[in-house]
């Protein structure tokens, strides 16, 4: 028991500045904000909450962040199969598979660091993997869009356009490449409106912390990269000498 109290305490709190503690408090806040101004399901507050704290997790770079987000993942299932959001639950059921898949190549590829926790080894795109990326994505949403459409998806093509992003991001979060939030940046936005088109408050709340998030999430996996960098050149030099 000790032991899980203390891997609980490094996941969720040590290692946090500031900014991090306020922002994940300020973001469970609006979630329960707008719950109690505009009533939603149970499944959608829980979906929410949940959602928030994993992608907190996932930018600090914590292993912890897959656990969480199999509550996520399948509370929102339910929420998209119900607003016939097709796209979006082909999608989630994707994550739920590969949540598994990431555990284990994580797990592998841990670094430690001086104060007991842990974050994940992250690696960045050169300049190939940016334009191969790019030009997939494009092709995949316009098949993909056609295709939800010809079966009555609602909002069929931007559907589509957050459903082959996340496959995408989120396979790239599982290579553990910072480029995944470029992806999250935009599937956020793109199903904010998504959302808001259909009423759903705690889930416009929800991608609004979201986005947010993945801006930082990008910032510290750019600095996750660096430090790494550095310390394995440095590790090198050492070796040298």
């Amino acid at each position: 028991m000790g032991k899980i109290k203390t891997w609980l305490k490094n996941e969720l709190w040590v290692g946090y500045n500031l900014f991090e503690k306020l922002f994940l408090l300020s973001m469970l806040l609006l979630q329960i904000a707008v719950y109690i101004i505009v009533p939603d399901t149970v499944i959608g507050i829980i979906s929410g909450i949940s959602g928030v704290i994993s992608v907190v997790l996932c930018a600090k770079g914590k292993i912890s962040f897959y656990f969480i987000g199999f509550v996520q993942t399948i509370s929102y299932l339910y929420l998209a199969w119900t607003n016939a959001f097709y796209g979006e639950v082909i999608e989630n059921v994707f994550y739920l598979v590969t949540m598994i898949w990431g555990i284990f190549i994580w797990k592998n590829n841990m670094q430690k660091n001086e104060d007991g926790t842990s974050d994940v080894k992250a690696k960045k795109f050169n300049w190939w993997q940016w334009t191969l990326s790019i030009v997939f994505t494009i092709i995949a949403t316009l098949i993909m869009g056609y295709f939800l459409d010809s079966i009555g998806s609602n909002q069929a093509y931007l559907d589509a356009a957050t459903n082959v992003m996340a496959i995408f991001a989120q396979l790239l979060m599982i290579w553990r490449y910072r480029e995944q939030w470029i992806w999250w940046i935009v599937i956020d936005v793109i199903c904010i409106i998504m959302w808001f088109n259909v009423g759903n408050w705690s889930m416009v709340a929800m991608y609004i912390a979201w986005t947010i998030n993945a801006i930082y999430g990008w910032y510290n996996w750019s600095k996750l990269n660096k430090e790494q960098t550095d310390n394995t050149e440095k590790e090198i030099t050492d070796e040298k000498l």
